[in-house]
Parts: structure tokens; C-alpha cells; sequence
């Protein structure tokens, strides 16, 4: 009896930003083989998460990228058992797949939280996680270490098989049979939630507006077994978080769940914080029949800062909306800047995936420069109009941050990556020529501009060498 099982770690919520992964192999109850690799998922890492598993953006700077990675774990694992506990590592791998635009893995699945659950009793609703089944068969295991965990994982099937007589290849069928309690000698089906739920005992609460109807979200949980509350305790185990009105943020950048649910992370509970993205596809993996897909939310979050960038340039086209009190000769100025402006983008040379990696890395050396300023400000010292700007530059340097690793996994043009950057400039020159500011801010609005157009300098010495 041969199996494989895998586990990883990620950088932050995204199920994609894959920062660690082990692979072992089992034959007969004995380990024969093992790999792991740290992982540059090209995103950020959130204090929440290397928290957890302790890795940093720092640890995985030489690491290889999931696509450089991607055919090694192919060739092990393709058509082969592989074990994964709880839907989370098998929906990552998917994800990460799906982030390079490579061919989706293809093992025989089967989670080991589900064979524990039809195996002992006791954890047929509650207490399957891996720490505390571990801790019951006397496991000895580094938690939140990917091959450490895929090595318990591992262990923990070849005690269920022995437990209950059952082969790995039986429990591929076994593992989609409903869970049944013993009582008395006859069968009964337990009536808390949806007994036959693949997440039963889960605890889930939403946060934010979602693209699915509340009342939809929540029912779709319950029936795949998970009790959905409204408020976050200790007993949560998930939390779906969807769109924030800044509005209700009061200051903060994150809900008052998603703050209580990273506290209670802090302290040990262990709890996975699920975009609606995440959510939907945890969802259509349990049950595919569901089939489900976000659309566009039907909501209207207040505008902030960042929803400012929904009028930006799109397309690499330019709308111009004339104010009805233009000349003619203002409107023709406009129209002759708009053009020259296309024919810079349009003679911006795309580049290939490794040369964006490499630009990458230059212009995240020279955010991280710019973040590092923003790190010694002082903010109580300053007026609030004078945090406003801070405030801005603050957010410009996140949407370059982001834009770059989108740039550095080859989703958008060299050209977009100009225009998004090209952006950021106006917004900070905006807001900077509205009013007049202490020297130490000042300095910092000239230093970062300074700095995010040493980027379009860079871009355009790449497009003419």
C-alpha cells in the first residue's frame, strides 16, 4: 500500500501565494521518500500568516517561483494517491496552477480529515484537525512546517487503514460515504447541521459585502455542513471576508472580524481566513454540482482613495471628458497630449517572463526604499491635512506593490505596468499641489516621486536599448 501526501504554507490569504511545500511518500507505513521546497509565491506576505509558519519574504527572495517547480510535482504525484488535510492544500495547489496559467495537477485526491472523521467516533463533527489528531495517536510533529505536516498527514491514513481494515484505494470511495454514529447497535444519522457535509463541524462567519446574496452564501455553507454565525469566537474555524465599505472601517484597514479572528490567530486558534474567490472554490470542490462563479457584486462601497483608480486610463486608452467651459484651443491642446501620450504607451516594448522578473526586482527594491521613508514618519507630529498626502502616498506605494508582483507573473504588459506607476504620480502630485505642507513632508512627497519616476526612467531605457 503506496501513497503520496502533500501539505503547504502560504504567504497571505490568497490561496495562490504558495511560500512553502512538502512531498512525501509512504509505502507500507514507512517513510521512503521526502521533498520540500520554500516558495517565492511573487506576492506579499501578511504579518498573520508568517506568524503562523514563521517564513518571510526575505526567506524565499532566492527561492524558486511555483512554475519553475510546477513539473517536478507533476511527475511525482500524476494519477498517484495523494493525501491532503482538509480541502485547503488541494484548493492552494489548484490556485497556484491557475496563477501561472499551468496545466491544473492531476492526482487521486483524498483528504485524511475525512477518513479520521469515518474512523474514530469522536471526530466524526469535531476535533479533526490535524494538531489534535495527532496529539490523539501520539504524533510527534512540527505544526505549520509543510513537510512536517505532510508526514503526519501520512501517518495519520496509515493508522485509519489499521485502524479499520480499510486500503488507501478503498477509502477513495469510502471518503464520499455519509458519516454515520454507532448507538445501541443500530445506525443513526446525527441531526446537527447537514451530517453528510464534507466541512461539518466547521465554524464560519462572513465579513464584507460578497458578490453571492448573504442569505445564499450562508446557505450553501450550512449545507456542506458548516454552522455559520454572525459574530467571531473561539469556535470559528473560517472566515469568508468580502468587499469592505471604507466607510465602516472607521480608520482601520481591516473589519472588526477580521481583527478578532487575526487576534485569536495570534493566540493559537487555529482559523483560515478565505477570500469570497477561496470561498466559492472551497465550495465547488466539496460539491460539484454547486458550479458557482463571483459576478459583479451588486453593491456600491463608498469611494476612498483607492476606488479613485476606477476612472484611470483602461486599455491603455485614454477618456477625456471636456468640461463644457474649454475653448476649442484647449480642447485641441488636450486632444494632441492625449494622442502623444497613446505613443508613448504603444512604442513601450513588452518583455518576456524572466526579464519581468528581474525588472521586478529592481523597481520592488526601489518601493521598498520609498516604504522605508514612510516607516520613519512620525505621524502624530503632523497636522491631519498633512497625513492626508502621507495617507496618500502610503496608498500609492500598496497599488505599485500589488501592480508589480502582477507584472513579475506576467498578468499585465510593461506598458500597464508604466501607466499604473504613471498614475500614482499624478495622484500624489495632486494632492500635493492642493496645499502646503511642512518641510519634512514635503521632502518626502519630492523624495517618493523622485523615486516612482526613476521606475518610468527605467522603463524607457529598457524600451530603447
Amino acid at each position: 500500500m503506496s501513497y503520496f501526501a502533500i501539505d503547504v504554507e502560504t504567504a497571505n490569504a490568497d490561496y495562490s501565494s504558495i511560500c512553502q511545500i512538502g512531498i512525501v511518500f509512504f509505502q507500507d507505513g514507512q517513510l521512503v521518500d521526502k521533498w520540500s521546497t520554500l516558495v517565492n509565491p511573487e506576492a506579499y506576505f501578511d504579518p498573520c500568516n508568517t506568524s503562523i509558519h514563521g517564513i518571510t519574504e526575505k526567506d524565499v527572495r532566492d527561492a524558486p517561483t511555483f512554475d519553475a517547480i510546477h513539473k517536478l510535482i507533476a511527475k511525482k504525484i500524476t494519477d498517484k494517491i495523494t493525501i491532503h488535510h482538509m480541502p485547503f492544500d488541494k484548493i492552494a495547489v489548484t490556485r497556484a496552477c491557475l496563477e501561472y496559467n499551468l496545466e491544473i495537477l492531476q492526482p487521486k485526491w483524498l483528504d485524511s480529515a475525512k477518513i479520521v472523521r469515518r474512523t474514530w467516533e469522536q471526530f466524526s463533527y469535531k476535533g479533526y484537525g490535524l494538531a489534535n489528531i495527532t496529539a490523539f495517536l501520539g504524533i510527534e510533529f512540527g505544526h505549520h512546517d509543510a513537510l512536517e505536516d505532510a508526514i503526519a498527514a501520512a501517518k495519520i491514513v496509515h493508522h485509519a487503514c489499521e485502524q479499520t481494515q480499510c486500503s488507501v484505494e478503498e477509502w477513495l470511495t469510502k471518503v464520499d460515504q455519509p458519516i454515520f454514529i454507532y448507538q445501541g447497535g443500530s445506525s443513526t444519522l446525527k441531526l446537527e447541521g447537514n451530517p453528510e457535509g464534507s466541512l461539518y463541524g466547521e465554524n464560519l462567519v462572513f465579513t464584507g459585502a460578497l458578490a453571492l446574496p448573504r442569505k445564499d452564501a450562508a446557505k450553501i455553507a450550512a449545507d456542506l455542513g458548516c454552522n455559520v454565525g454572525n459574530s467571531v469566537n473561539k469556535k470559528t474555524s473560517i472566515l469568508v471576508v468580502g468587499t469592505q465599505d471604507e466607510s465602516r472601517l472607521v480608520g482601520y484597514e481591516k473589519s472588526s472580524k477580521h481583527r478578532k479572528v487575526e487576534e485569536l490567530i495570534q493566540k493559537g486558534t487555529p482559523i483560515k481566513i478565505l477570500s469570497e474567490k477561496d470561498f466559492i472554490e472551497m465550495c465547488n470542490h466539496e460539491n460539484k454540482t454547486l458550479q458557482l462563479e463571483i459576478s459583479k457584486p451588486d453593491h456600491n462601497p463608498k469611494k476612498s482613495i483607492e476606488t479613485k483608480k476606477s476612472n484611470k486610463r483602461s486599455d491603455m486608452t485614454l477618456e477625456i471628458k471636456f468640461d463644457m467651459d474649454l475653448t476649442d484651443e484647449q480642447r485641441t491642446v488636450l486632444n494632441k497630449a492625449n494622442q502623444k501620450y497613446q505613443e508613448l504607451l504603444n512604442s513601450i516594448k513588452d518583455c518576456s517572463h524572466e526579464e519581468k522578473r528581474v525588472l521586478g526586482k529592481e523597481f520592488k527594491a526601489i518601493i521598498e526604499k520609498v516604504q522605508s521613508l514612510y516607516d520613519h514618519f512620525d505621524i502624530e507630529s503632523f497636522e491631519e491635512d498633512d497625513i492626508d498626502v502621507i495617507d496618500t502616498i502610503d496608498t500609492e506605494i500598496g497599488q505599485l506593490q500589488e501592480t508589480i508582483y502582477d507584472f513579475m507573473k506576467d498578468k499585465i504588459t510593461l506598458a500597464e505596468f508604466f501607466e499604473t506607476t504613471d498614475n500614482s504620480i499624478d495622484f500624489i502630485e495632486s494632492d500635493v499641489e492642493d496645499g502646503s505642507f511642512p518641510k519634512p513632508v514635503t521632502d518626502y512627497c519630492k523624495a517618493t516621486l523622485a523615486e516612482f519616476r526613476r521606475i518610468k526612467e527605467r522603463i524607457i531605457t529598457y524600451t530603447n536599448n
